[in-house]
């Protein structure tokens, strides 16, 4: 009979294989019905990776009318001035 065991290093799968039962207990690896690469392993208890969640960078708001009239004199003068 074969089942997935996780292969764990300080405390944390860092593979999964299918094993037969007697080869992964010679080896020492550890039953997971559903755990994954990273998850960590202590007391005989399997706890998922935390994942975090990059923040959300707020919206740039668009400039206004007037912002962007005033952009474009300064860059009509540094043009005329270039002429």
């Amino acid at each position: 009979m074969t089942n997935r065991y996780a292969i764990i290093e300080n405390g944390v799968a860092v593979n999964v294989v299918i094993a037969d039962v007697e080869f992964a207990a010679q080896q020492g690896w550890v039953e997971c019905p559903d755990a994954g690469p990273g998850w960590t392993y202590a007391d005989g208890v399997f706890t998922a990776p935390v994942v975090v969640e990059p923040p959300v960078p707020e919206p740039t708001p668009a400039p206004t009318k007037e912002e962007l009239l005033a952009q474009l004199n300064a860059l009509s003068a540094q043009i005329q001035a270039l002429e």
